[in-house]
This record gives C-alpha cells, sequence and structure tokens, in this order.
C-alpha cells in the first residue's frame, strides 16, 4: 500500500446545505413568473426550509438555486422569494446530451473571470466560446455555465474542421483472397505479420479459413527479420513448427532458450524471410484519405512485447463511482436489526465495485505498480457531474474510470478527448458511449454476436437444422438478418444422414404406432419436407440421403409451437437460437419445446438476459442443452477467485458480490496494462492477455471512434451448474 496514494474528493452540489428536511413536506408553489425568456415558480420560503430541501422538491440543484438566486448564498430568511426555474439546466443540458453530436464541456464562471481568460485555460480562440455562448454579450455572471467546444469541431484555414482535414493519401489496408490448401500461418508468414496482428484487423477470425475468403492485411511492411506468436494453449514447440512450415532447429536458433514444452502466455519468435520484392497476385491495395480507425492493429505485437514504459511511472487515476453522499444524511438506521443490505439504499450501491478495485490496486502494488487514485462522487446528475470536471487536477490525469451512467459519460469522454486522456467506460452496453477516440467500453455489444455465434455452430452443430424463434414481426428482425448473414458464410451446403438412421427412426415410430400390425412399417415418412420411401431405404441402407441445409425463422405469434414442428427435422439434431429477453416468453418456448424433446433432437441457445430470469424450469435448460452468451463467467472452483473472495471477506468482512469482481477485474487489467505499455497503451491491448475473475477482455477499434471489448463467453447448463465452453 505504500506506493498507492487514495484521494477521496467528495464534490458537493453547494457549500451551503444546512439542515435537513426533519420529515417536513414541501408543497410546489403554483406561483409563475417569466423572465428574460425563462419560466420560474416564485417559492416563498418557510419555516425549517433550506435550499437542500428546496433542491430536492423542485429536483433543481443548490448551485442552480444560488446561481438565481445570489442572495440566498448565506441562507434562507422566513418570507424571503426564490426563483426556481421551472425547466432546470439539469435536464435542458441532459436534452442536448441525447444528440449524438453534443461536442462541449462546461465551464463554471468564477467570480472575476472573463470570457477572453477562459478562452486561454482551453487553448481557444476567443470566438469559438462567443459563438457557443450567443448571450456573452449579457455579460459573464459568477456559476455560470460556459459551453466550451471541442477543437475537433473548430473550422481551419481551409475552412474545414480538423475532423474534415485530409492526410496524404496513404495505404489502408491490404485485401488477401485466400486460395486452396492456404493456412493462416502460412498467410501471416507471408506478409510478416502476427496472428495477433491479423486478428485484431479482422473481427471474427479464426484459424478456419476457406477458399475465396478476404483477408485484410496491415499495410506496414514489418523490419524484423521475425513476427511472434503468443500460445493461447499448452502445446509442442515441434507442433507449432509444423504450422508456420519451419524447422524445429530454425526455431530453436530463433528462441534459444524455448523450451520443446510451450505454455499459455509464451511469446514465441517466428522466423520471416527476406521482404517479398512484390505482393502475392491475389492482393489487393485498399487506400483511404485519413488515418486508418484500426491503427491499433496496424503494429505487429513485437513492439509491445518489448515494451516496459510504465515500469516505475507513478500513475494518476480518477474513479468516477456513484456514491450518492448527499443522501446519506436522509438514511435513518434507527431501528435496523441485523446485518445490513447495501442494496436497500443507493449509497452503498457501488461500494463493493470501489472496494474491488483498491484491492486490485494492492496487488499490482506487491508488483512495482505506483498510482495516486482520486475518488469522485458521480452520479446521474449533470450538474454534479459538470462541477466534478472543475476540479484542477483532473486535466493532467493517466485514465479516468467512469462515470457509470451513459448520459454524463459523453461530458467527461468529450474533456478526456480535450485533454487526450483515456477514459473506461466500466457498465453501460449501449454503443452511443463510443464518441472519443480514447474511450474504451468494458461490456460488449449484441453486435458481435453473430459472429460468435457462426463460430460456435461451424465448431460444434455444423450438420445441425436450424430454426431462429422470436415473438413476433417487430423484435430482432435486425438480428435476425445479421444471424442468417454471419451463418451464410460457414454452413455447409447440405448434410448426408446416413440411410439406417433414417430407417431406424421409422421403425422406432412404426413400434409405438398401436394401431399398425406387428411387425409392420410405415411405407413413407417425411423429413425436412421431403417424403422418404421405407422400401428404397431398404433396397440403399448402406447409402445416405442429402439434405439441403436451410435456416428457417418462426414467428411465434403467428405461427406458435406448430412453426418449429413443420420446420423440425426428426434425422438430426435442431439448433433452435431464441431471441428474446422478455421473462415470459422465454419460460413459455421453453415448456412447449420441452415436450417435443422426445420427438426431437433439440438444443437451444438463448440470450445473456436467461441467466437473470428466476423462472426458467431447471430441468428444461438441462433437458434441452441449453447454452447461453453471457459477459461474465465466476469459476468458483478457480484458485484465483478462491483467493480474492478470501481476501475480500478478510478486508471487508462480507461476501464479495459481482461489482466487486467487477472492479478487481477492471483495475487490474486497465492498470496492469499501463504498468506494462505506460498510460499510452491503446495499441497495445490487442496483444495483452491478462487473466481475469469474471471475464475477458478483447479491445479493436469501435465504430465511429473508440475501442470495445468484444469478448463474451458461451454457456451451457449441465449436471445442474453452469459450464462456460472454451474460447472459439
Amino acid at each position: 500500500m505504500k506506493k498507492i496514494w487514495l484521494i477521496i474528493i467528495i464534490v458537493t452540489l453547494s457549500a451551503s446545505w444546512s439542515g435537513s428536511l426533519a420529515g417536513q413536506e414541501i408543497t410546489r408553489t403554483e406561483v409563475r413568473e417569466w423572465n428574460r425568456g425563462k419560466e420560474y415558480f416564485v417559492h416563498t420560503v418557510e419555516q425549517g426550509q433550506t435550499l437542500y430541501s428546496l433542491s430536492k422538491a423542485y429536483d433543481v440543484s443548490v448551485d442552480e438555486l444560488i446561481f438565481e438566486n445570489p442572495d440566498a448564498s448565506d441562507g434562507l430568511a422566513i418570507g424571503q422569494l426564490i426563483r426556481i426555474p421551472v425547466i432546470s439546466r439539469e435536464k435542458r443540458i441532459a436534452e442536448d446530451l441525447r444528440n449524438e453530436n453534443f461536442r462541449y464541456i462546461f465551464h463554471i464562471v468564477k467570480k472575476g473571470e472573463t470570457l477572453y481568460g477562459i478562452a486561454r485555460i482551453y487553448d481557444l480562440p476567443p470566438e469559438a466560446l462567443k459563438n457557443a455562448n450567443p448571450d456573452w454579450e449579457d455579460g459573464l455572471k459568477t456559476g455560470q455555465y460556459l459551453k466550451v467546444p471541442m477543437k475537433s469541431t473548430l473550422g481551419n484555414n481551409d475552412g474545414k474542421s480538423d475532423a474534415q482535414a485530409q492526410e496524404p493519401l496513404k495505404p489502408k489496408y491490404m485485401e488477401h483472397t485466400v486460395v486452396p490448401q492456404e493456412t493462416l500461418y502460412g498467410i501471416a508468414r507471408n506478409y510478416r505479420v502476427s496472428i495477433d496482428s491479423l486478428v485484431a484487423f479482422n473481427p471474427g477470425l479464426s484459424e478456419n479459413i476457406f477458399p475465396g475468403e478476404v483477408i485484410r492485411i496491415p499495410p506496414e511492411i514489418n523490419p524484423n527479420t521475425f513476427i511472434t506468436h503468443e500460445v493461447r494453449e499448452k502445446t509442442k514447440l515441434k507442433k507449432l513448427a509444423e504450422r508456420y512450415s519451419i524447422s524445429v532447429s530454425e526455431m530453436k536458433d530463433a528462441n534459444p532458450d524455448i523450451s520443446s514444452k510451450l505454455v499459455t502466455g509464451e511469446t514465441v519468435m517466428i522466423p520471416v524471410g527476406p521482404p517479398p520484392m512484390s505482393l502475392p497476385e491475389q492482393t489487393v491495395v485498399v487506400m483511404e484519405e485519413k488515418p486508418t480507425p484500426e491503427e491499433v492493429a496496424a503494429n505487429d505485437s513485437i513492439r509491445c512485447a518489448d515494451s516496459k514504459p510504465g515500469r516505475g511511472k507513478e500513475f494518476r487515476v480518477a474513479l468516477m463511482i456513484p456514491l450518492y453522499t448527499e443522501e446519506v444524511r436522509d438514511i435513518d438506521f434507527s431501528g435496523m436489526e441485523g446485518e445490513l443490505d447495501p442494496g436497500e439504499f443507493r449509497p452503498f450501491s457501488f461500494i463493493q465495485f470501489y472496494e474491488g478495485f483498491v484491492m486490485a490496486l494492492e496487488d499490482l502494488s506487491e508488483q512495482g505498480l505506483q498510482v495516486k487514485l482520486y475518488v469522485y462522487d458521480v452520479d446521474d446528475k449533470v450538474s454534479k457531474t459538470i462541477k466534478v470536471l472543475q476540479e484542477p487536477e483532473l486535466a493532467s490525469m493517466d485514465l479516468i474510470v467512469g462515470p457509470f451512467f451513459s448520459r454524463n459519460f459523453k461530458l467527461v469522454s468529450n474533456f478526456a478527448e480535450m485533454f487526450d486522456i483515456s477514459i473506461v467506460n466500466p457498465l453501460p452496453r449501449r454503443t452511443e458511449v463510443l464518441n472519443s477516440p480514447n474511450v474504451f467500453k468494458v461490456k460488449p455489444s449484441r453486435d458481435v454476436q453473430p459472429d460468435l455465434l457462426a463460430r460456435f455452430v461451424k465448431k460444434y452443430y455444423g450438420a445441425s437444422n436450424i430454426i431462429i424463434v422470436r415473438n413476433n414481426n417487430f423484435q430482432y428482425a435486425e438480428e435476425t438478418g445479421a444471424i442468417r448473414a454471419a451463418l451464410d458464410h460457414i454452413m455447409p451446403y447440405g448434410v448426408s444422414v446416413s440411410n439406417e438412421k433414417i430407417y431406424d427412426i421409422i421403425e422406432t415410430y412404426s413400434e409405438a404406432d398401436t394401431t399398425l400390425p406387428t411387425g409392420s412399417l410405415y411405407s413413407d415418412i417425411n423429413v425436412e419436407h421431403r417424403l422418404i420411401r421405407t422400401e428404397k431405404l431398404e433396397r440403399a441402407l448402406r447409402d445416405s440421403t442429402f439434405f439441403t441445409n436451410t435456416i428457417s425463422e418462426v414467428i411465434y405469434a403467428n405461427d406458435s409451437i406448430h412453426g418449429v414442428i413443420h420446420n423440425a427435422s426428426v434425422a438430426r439434431n435442431n439448433l433452435i437460437i431464441i431471441l428474446t429477453e422478455n421473462e415470459v416468453f422465454a419460460p413459455e418456448i421453453l415448456t412447449r419445446l420441452n415436450d417435443l424433446k422426445d420427438t426431437f433432437d433439440i438444443t437451444v441457445v438463448g440470450l445473456p438476459e436467461w441467466e437473470l430470469f428466476t423462472n426458467l424450469e431447471t430441468e428444461y435448460l438441462l433437458d434441452l442443452n441449453v447454452f447461453f452468451f453471457s459477459d461474465s463467467y465466476i469459476d468458483y472452483d478457480d484458485p484465483g477467485v478462491i483467493a480474492f473472495i478470501d481476501d475480500f471477506r478478510e478486508h471487508y468482512k462480507t461476501q464479495p458480490e459481482q461489482y466487486a469482481f467487477e472492479g478487481y477485474d477492471l483495475a487490474g487489467f486497465f492498470l496492469g496494462a499501463m504498468m506494462r505499455f505506460g498510460s499510452d497503451c491503446k495499441t497495445c491491448l490487442p496483444y495483452y492477455n491478462k487473466k481475469l475473475l469474471k471475464t475477458s477482455m478483447y479491445f479493436k477499434p469501435a465504430y465511429p471512434e473508440g475501442y470495445e471489448n468484444l469478448y463474451w463467453n458461451i454457456c451451457r447448463y449441465k449436471d445442474f451448474r453452469i459450464y462456460k465452453l472454451p474460447d472459439l
């Protein structure tokens, strides 16, 4: 702990919070007036009322009350008239923040400040502030919110914005079309680029490539005589050498200290020949007029493997976490018995995230991390966030974690971009937060699930009959299209089923039909909309029948369970993908499918929300072999998880919940990366593989800006437990 400085900064909305509500309820006044184009309530102060109690009653910040009523800054008097905006600036700014093109931060005017002096603080021309704040001619008032535009929105000498200014034409990437017998390892060697870089440049790329597939290649030529390979699972040196089509002796020459058995996480140098005189004929160079957003993937992993600029440096980290400190005064602990339930009180909602975060810093400090941690109470209040951003030390941070709410995150990410600070979005899943090149979004979105689902199907259920089920015509139409496109990419044209298997099915069905004479068989059977005749099968039992692969879609509101029955196959497994997060529809469709399990071989894939449902029958989840996506998986048998739980109990005398694991993983990943690569670690994160407790992080450049974690677990129900499948 000697190398961790913990600074907790509680920024209140005013220093004038005296007194409390004391149980008094304030009735809003009906008296209103207009002044300078704004509508106000005119409230008459009564006995015991304070600025704090008025702010709660009218949902207006204390700071705004003081701004509108400067004479109230020293307290209120009985009978005093207080002007309160009908629409607070909190609500007006919140409405502005819904616009994805909102490219401002706010400066709170201090006493004596001028527009020209404020422009110098942000290195902006005064005209930029004037254009953003048309009412500047009325004079600046203490406490006024002044809009500060981002530099990227300002015009330049060419009349274009900085965002529009183009750099000289340069290669964006190369496109390589796979030819028969080619492997990903061979392509990596030919182009002198690591597989890590290829995967970073091609989301969803796996080792299983096929002729005609187009692979993007980073345009920079690697000047080294080797590339790197990071071992993902235990293997032998000989096997790795065979994959790259080189000899073991060449591998040992490039890696003198290497063992014949390779372990997970080990980095191996792969020798490559001299740069080719020309590119393969199936290569197309794609040009662009501005820097590629996938800049991270243009660097080979060797640069990051050797990089340790973070050693010995003290980092400054801001954690913006909802603590709701102003609400603590309203909690009545009297009469409470037993252990406190943190979930009942907002000030304790995220406390375990903070505790897990600090535990990770303690662990990293033992490895040499030096950090000064600033903790700010930032919740869903815009005004509170704006006030925090006035703290002078924030501009010199190496990393900002938070805020936890999407609306306020835009304000802080604009601030982080202005001062070139990396910022982590810890919990929201919405992609709207990807509005700055400095943003790292931890929670993966569903956009990457179709490609992951396709890899899952290819590996485990390539011969299955696939049925997509959704509740109605309106929900999940776009997702269904994306899934179809991803599956079409990997599914074989058709599947052959042995005639013996089909004949066995006819025998089973015939024996179960009591209306048939003993020993008689059905004359035919309908399999996937084809009539298969028994006598024909009997003449060719050693042969097989070919069925074309199709992806069926069932709209349950229209077709009911009969739509599934109509499209199901009796001859092969039916992989049923159910697109719903409705807690009523999910158990209903599982119940109906469970009724069919004796007729059809069924496997179900569900959505992440299913993990949170409490009304799904365990028996159905097991019998239907249900899989689902999850952004977290805690293996309570893992030694690291066990050690963390023990340490957390010792530290805080309570059991760690989900947020404790979230905080620990997030701090461990980002602070560990900064310690290894330095504060500007963006380009190296694709090559940073740190074992975490609850999830994994696999960051790639995102649209339109920033970086997003693409990692999802695929979990299944088995033996009355949830298991995680190996990474695909």
